[in-house]
């Protein structure tokens, strides 16, 4: 029996049993207790949970040696079955989120029947219940059965004993019980408000009082016996009573704390159980009846620190639980709150703290997950990548900054309108480069371009567009980074669009063809497109698409080159002291020699650097020209600038056959 008791002992405790020889003498049951108290207990692991302690062997206790005709026979040990686990080792503790399993349902799960006849009719009941009770309360107040507060009490302790049935009753049927407890917290509910608001025995502050206690009640019971339904249920009773039972001269500010205070502590058990669809309705009566109802009216500080509290908390959890529905409301109310208060604050730069603070949990979030794509349009685990939902906070932050930083000093900052964007793309730049991190770099290369965008105009504008072009893919060479070109190619593009379309359209008479300032511009524009191409532009290898944009700036820095040439030497010649028509027989003939002369150049470095595409495009100018003599010079130039064209094309068309037969020939040789 004593073999037998130290096996139980080893089973409760989750260990296996070590092979026990069979003693020679029996053991006594209080020697095994004895050395099983005497055993020291280990110490708790992190999580607050003790390993079951080893099984320490009996020693056996000295006895009379046994008659040879009482000798007891050695005990035989059955084979015991291996545990699932490893000795020692305890399952992982519940997650303080996790829902428990229904303890009333211990069966399958509910077919049609079972769940009409539970859940339906339950619901029916606890309906039944709280429309008799208010019809009970109509009805006396009509006929005067009973005194008003004796109503009122009566209703109060009617909702504590149904709500004391559903408590008692939680444990064996666990969805009947929390509606019973549902259905009492609403009679009382319905009992306090018919008090303050239906027979004036208490006043409204006081009835305020009372629905926030219950609902703290509430609150309480649902968070013991983790029931969302109680949650939602006290979080509607506690906002709801300012609605239902306040007045039009309510002080404000007592609206705002207590709608602070209610949704602290409603807030810490929603988030601490992880109910997701009770911290929405927090969230959304937080700033619901806090913007309507205090907004406007409530000290402009207390409007501050209460749209600062609530959206930076909200919006941390939201972000953290990747909550969309939560992080929305708090992160739109925080920030319409800040505005609001903004408006009556004359000290600016408290508003400007606090869209910092709002800003911590987003910048939190960026820091932590810096990978952005892929970018998700739809609820998105613990996956890599972002949502929509994420990017849309990311990105439009650093512009509410903005105009918080705009309106420090509104009269400086419109002649310096720079500034903002500078300031707050300073912060992201240094957050984006100091490690790879391509969401605070891409908003810092934007707000950069901005500021540039803001301090210039016309070609030091696109001098500056170009300078922050060939930055950042410089970055990337030296840090070993790959996103810099993307931010520098979209501000290449920005550049070019200024020079051809802004600065092209402002180009006065006093501008000189060639060395004007717009002709600077442009040779920079080539110059930058041309460094990109050769060096800053790394083609990766299994990625087509790199491949693509370098041969495509390789084609707009040549498109540049000719054409932007083609350009300044019909200006230069417009602009010299000659007849319209003398202008326009040079510029023709200096055109078709430059297209032709291109055309030979390219070919040429072609053959050179053995490069069928910059071959290819030198066939492609030389048609051109020849298009241009056959089509336009012949029929427009005078005598001899035809005969000049002409010329020049014979002499550029028998060079590049030249060139052709002197390649083949090498080949074949």
């Amino acid at each position: 029996m004593a073999v037998l008791e130290t096996l139980v002992r080893q089973l409760a405790a989750g260990g296996i049993a070590r092979p026990v020889a069979p003693p020679a003498a029996p053991v006594a049951p209080s020697a095994v207790a004895a050395a099983s108290s005497a055993q020291p207990e280990s110490a708790p692991d992190e999580r607050g949970y003790r390993a079951p302690a080893e099984p320490i062997a009996a020693e056996p206790v000295a006895a009379a040696p046994a008659k040879p005709s009482e000798a007891v026979p050695p005990a035989t040990t059955p084979p015991l079955p291996t545990p699932s686990r490893p000795p020692g080792k305890l399952p992982p503790p519940p997650r303080p989120g996790a829902p428990r399993p229904d303890r009333g349902a211990g069966g399958p799960a509910l077919d049609s029947e079972r769940w009409i006849g539970q859940r339906v009719f339950l619901g029916i009941g606890v309906v039944a219940l709280l429309l008799a009770a208010g019809y009970l309360l109509k009805l006396s107040f009509e006929r005067g059965w009973i005194s008003p507060v004796m109503r009122c009490a009566g209703g109060v302790l009617a909702g504590l004993g149904v709500g004391a049935l559903g408590w008692r009753l939680e444990p064996r049927y666990r969805t009947y019980g929390a509606a019973l407890v549902g259905a009492g917290a609403g009679i009382i509910y319905l009992s306090i408000w018919a008090a303050s608001r239906l027979y004036g025995v208490v006043p409204p502050a006081s009835g305020i009082v009372g629905l926030a206690l219950v609902s703290v009640a509430l609150a309480m019971i649902a968070y013991a016996i983790d029931v969302e339904a109680l949650g939602i249920t006290a979080a509607l009773g506690a906002f709801m009573a300012p609605v239902l039972l306040g007045q039009n001269q309510s002080n404000a500010n007592l609206l705002l704390l207590y709608l602070a205070s209610m949704a602290a502590g409603l807030g810490l058990v929603s988030a601490r159980r992880r109910w997701r669809l009770a911290m929405l309705v927090i969230a959304a009566s937080y700033f619901g009846v806090g913007t309507v109802g205090a907004a406007d009216q409530a000290h402009p500080w207390g409007v501050l620190c209460y749209g600062l509290v609530g959206g930076t908390a909200g919006l941390y959890l939201g972000l953290k639980e990747r909550w969309w529905e939560t992080r929305l409301l708090t992160f739109s109310g925080g920030w319409t709150l800040l505005f609001a208060a903004g408006e009556r604050i004359p000290q600016h730069w408290a508003v400007l703290a606090a869209g910092l603070v709002i800003s911590a949990p987003v910048w939190w979030h960026g820091l932590r997950r810096p990978q952005v794509f892929p970018l998700h349009l739809g609820p998105q685990g613990e996956g890599t990548g972002w949502s929509a939902g994420e990017a849309l906070y990311f990105f439009v932050t650093p512009v509410l900054l903005g105009v918080t930083v705009h309106n420090l000093d509104a009269a400086r900052f419109n002649d310096q309108p720079w500034l903002p964007p500078l300031m707050v793309g300073l912060p992201y730049v240094v957050a984006g480069y100091l490690r790879p991190r391509p969401a605070f770099a891409v908003v810092g290369a934007a707000a950069m371009a901005i500021a540039v965008v803001e301090r210039w105009s016309g070609v030091p504008q696109v001098w500056g567009l170009l300078a922050l072009a060939v930055l950042w893919p410089a970055l990337d060479l030296v840090l070993g980074r790959t996103d810099g070109r993307w931010y520098g190619l979209l501000t290449l593009a920005a550049a070019l669009q200024q020079l051809f379309d802004g600065a092209a359209g402002a180009r006065g008479a006093d501008d000189a063809a060639f060395v004007g300032r717009w002709a600077l511009g442009l040779w920079s524009a080539i110059a930058a497109t041309v460094a990109y191409a050769a060096r800053l532009w790394r083609v990766e290898g299994g990625r087509e698409d790199t491949r693509l944009i370098r041969s495509g700036l390789w084609l707009i820095a040549g498109a540049m080159t000719l054409f932007g040439v083609t350009g300044e030497l019909r200006r230069y010649f417009e602009l010299r002291t000659l007849s319209a028509e003398t202008a326009n027989l040079a510029s023709g003939l200096a055109v078709s020699a430059w297209w032709l002369l291109c055309a030979s150049a390219l070919v040429i470095v072609g053959f050179r650097l053995a490069l069928q595409p910059a071959r290819v495009a030198g066939l492609a100018v030389a048609g051109l020209a020849v298009a241009k003599v056959i089509f336009f010079d012949l029929s427009s130039l005078d005598a001899l600038y035809r005969v000049g064209s002409v010329f020049l094309l014979a002499l550029v068309a028998l060079s590049l056959a030249y060139l052709y037969y002197r390649h083949d020939r090498g080949e074949r040789a």
